[in-house]
């Protein structure tokens, strides 16, 4: 069975743990993207970042729900709101190139998509997802469009299936995934709870339920003699499953794991590509026979029960380890590298140490495989297991990337510099910085003795002023004669795999011309994939960190402005319960700044005055979208910054998000935009006096804004910080 749709989250994983596991069906998941586009809930990772942990996680759910992962070359550019607007980003050729090189590999009998194609999935994606998959089940066997040196053997899938969850008066069949499995002690309902709850970034924890749990699924053809869709009591109606181990609907006893247990340990965790690193193999045996090992001409002795053979083997470094989608730059908005119709966790398991094994009295030859690790014991977390990975002998990175500064004025900031070792002994290494016309340093160069293995951490004291336009600022490491300017950036999450994204030891600085109000002192409340409080710092601004669960104890009326990070509310229940602390400083005075939430903005308690949003969401997903001033005179298109349309160029992935469709009448509004074809939304920005402050929440993108370095949302954030009066 093969699952195709659109994202990460996107798969019932209810009907895959009840096939996967409980009929032992061949399973897996084709993810068009890697849910790049959305929004992280765990960590300040976006972009191709969150892609990296959106694919860790969808590996660890199909680890507890038995599937294989697959996904096509789709990079997910945010929202979008028809599969017409989709195809100019994704061509549906290439799409649907993925997904019928995976159905010629991976030869699913029965296909089964979560949406309808059709413009109620709401999303383009999830349309585009479903025309795809239908397309690729009708031509899986013509092999002049598609022809098999391109894509593999000619294959007919049987079956195709539509998940009925959110229609359920569509359905033909009905599924019990809450069945009990007492082989596993669970029911399946249960083990894709715990599947689904990897998906934190998405925060997709999901409660364990007992009893009886239905899910649905509606037959949109078959190619087998099954009976009408409305009486089909299987899916596997038609099939021959003799070969599947189903008997009268229900899975034969699993077969107990075969007792071959394999360990890897490298003696250090990282290495140099062409070097060679020794690894202590250990093979358990912990079943009630002996075990032979296969070394091609050589078949050693049984090992006996409840013993272990130990052999030490070298490892010799090849490519970079990296996220491999990643290793060439995007085509747009499809990854480069071509699709093969291996999936992801088989590509994983590539570079494990594999061998053969065989139990006495078998005569079967058992692929044995384990990843190779770097061991040791944490005195707090006990043991950690890290991946060996290969990386350059010196990896140096900057701690940002994109930054902005105000062009012409004079700046302070602290260049942060991190190197890490894959040297197989100690050496000296030098940083240099490279500096735009304008900028000093404190030191140009200076010298660090790296250990094996070691992170060292330089910082660089920068000040000077940049005309406006763009800088840039790079660091090289030189060490044992070789010169590197590149490193990577860890990924690491308790619940996935670590991951390492690399990039260029360099900072692009934007130089913008941004005022900033006066006697300006700002609290920041941090929200979810926030990396607005830094960029501000940048620009100048005064500004003090200040947690939710912080604010019953701190002194607001010392700020000027309060700054409250996108979807903080959704996140932190504490923020919730301590919002009137929030509204009480505005009362008495102070300026609020709400970035944009959700449904949770709509409580009564949140917001001073009431707010609708409509299911699902308006939203402006073109970042090219004409603006309309509807209130050119508005303090916050004056002061201090002249917000003009150039303001509105360059910005990336769209316009504003869960924008409000009706507001309370004390909101004042100044802007107004839309997608092509649609009604023009006022709810932009709302800014109303309470008390004797001003509350102003923002639906805005500006946080996907001034990270990106965004000339015009660092004038409007600076606006929004305050110098101007609402009445």
């Amino acid at each position: 069975m093969l699952w195709i749709a659109a994202h990460p989250d996107d798969e019932d994983t209810q009907l895959i743990a009840w096939l996967a596991r409980g009929r032992r069906v061949e399973t897996a998941y084709m993810s068009l993207t890697r849910g790049d586009g959305g929004q992280n809930l765990i960590g300040n990772e976006l972009g191709e970042a969150l892609g990296v942990i959106r694919t860790e996680e969808l590996l660890a759910a199909r680890r507890i729900d038995g599937a294989h992962q697959y996904f096509a070359r789709g990079y997910d550019f945010g929202f979008s709101k028809t599969a017409d607007e989709t195809r100019k980003h994704w061509p549906q050729d290439s799409l649907l190139n993925d997904v019928m090189t995976v159905m010629r590999a991976f030869k699913p009998h029965i296909v089964i998509t979560t949406f309808s194609g059709t413009p109620r999935d709401g999303h383009g994606h999830h349309q585009v997802s479903a025309i795809v998959a239908r397309q690729a089940y009708d031509q899986a066997a013509d092999t002049v469009r598609f022809p098999v040196k391109n894509f593999g053997a000619a294959w007919t899938p049987l079956k195709f299936y539509r998940l009925a969850r959110f229609s359920p008066q569509d359905r033909t069949i009905a599924i019990n995934v809450g069945e009990y499995d007492p082989y596993l002690g669970l029911s399946y309902q249960e083990i894709a709870a715990d599947s689904r709850s990897q998906h934190k970034s998405q925060g997709q924890g999901t409660l364990r339920r007992k009893g009886i749990v239905w899910d649905y699924l509606t037959r949109e053809d078959s190619r087998v003699p099954a009976p009408p869709a409305k009486d089909e009591k299987s899916i596997f109606a038609g099939l021959d499953t003799t070969q599947l181990l189903v008997q009268d609907g229900r899975v034969t006893p699993p077969e107990r794991p075969p007792p071959i247990t394999l360990e890897a340990v490298a003696d250090r965790q990282a290495i140099r590509p062409g070097e060679t690193v020794n690894v202590t193999v250990t093979l358990y045996n912990r079943g009630r026979v002996p075990i032979n090992l296969d070394f091609g001409d050589i078949i050693l002795n049984p090992i006996a029960p409840d013993s272990s053979y130990k052999w030490t083997q070298p490892y010799v470094g090849g490519q970079i380890t990296q996220p491999w989608w990643l290793a060439e730059p995007r085509n747009g908005d499809l990854f480069t590298p071509r699709i093969t119709g291996v999936s992801e966790d088989e590509r994983e398991r590539q570079n494990w140490m594999h061998v053969r094994a065989r139990m006495s009295g078998q005569t079967e030859w058992l692929d044995v495989a384990s990843p190779i690790v770097y061991h040791y014991v944490d005195r707090v977390r006990g043991d950690v297991q890290r991946p060996l990975i290969v990386a350059p002998g010196i990896s140096i990175t900057l701690d940002q990337a994109t930054e902005m500064v105000r062009a012409n004025a004079p700046s302070t900031q602290l260049v942060k510099v991190t190197l890490r070792s894959a040297l197989s002994e100690s050496s000296p290494a030098t940083v240099t910085l490279g500096l735009p016309r304008g900028l000093s340093a404190d030191s140009l160069a200076r010298t660090i003795l790296m250990a094996p293995g070691a992170t060292r951490t330089l910082i660089f004291r920068v000040k000077g002023k940049l005309p406006g336009g763009a800088h840039q600022i790079t660091a090289t490491a030189t060490a044992q004669g070789k010169s590197y300017q590149t490193g990577y950036i860890p990924i690491e999450y308790p619940h996935i795999n670590p991951q390492r994204m690399y990039r260029p030891s360099t900072i692009s600085i934007n130089a913008v011309a941004v005022a900033l109000p006066a006697r300006l002192n700002v609290a920041y409340v941090p929200g979810v994939g926030d990396n607005v409080a830094p960029v501000l710092q940048q620009l100048g601004v005064p500004l003090t960190i200040v947690n939710a669960d912080d604010l019953p104890q701190t002194d607001l009326s010392r700020f000027t402005t309060v700054v409250v990070g996108p979807r903080a509310y959704q996140a932190s229940q504490t923020l919730q319960g301590n919002n009137d602390y929030l509204l009480s400083y505005v009362r008495n005075g102070g300026r609020l700044v709400v970035q944009y939430g959700q449904n949770e903005m709509q409580q009564p308690s949140i917001m001073p005055y009431p707010i609708t949003l409509k299911q699902p969401a308006e939203r402006v997903t073109d970042e090219n979208a004409p603006v309309t001033f509807t209130d050119p005179q508005s303090p916050l298109l004056n002061a201090p910054n002249k917000i003009t349309q150039d303001d509105f160029n360059g910005w990336v992935q769209e316009r504003a998000s869960y924008m409000p469709s009706t507001f309370d009448s004390h909101y004042r509004t100044m802007l107004a935009m839309s997608d092509p074809g649609e009604q023009p939304n006022r709810a932009a920005i709302l800014a109303a006096p309470y008390g004797r402050g001003t509350y102003i929440y923002v639906s805005l993108a500006l946080f996907r804004q001034l990270p990106a370095g965004v000339p015009g949302g660092a004038r409007i954030f600076a606006n929004l910080l305050g110098g101007n009066t609402i009445k």
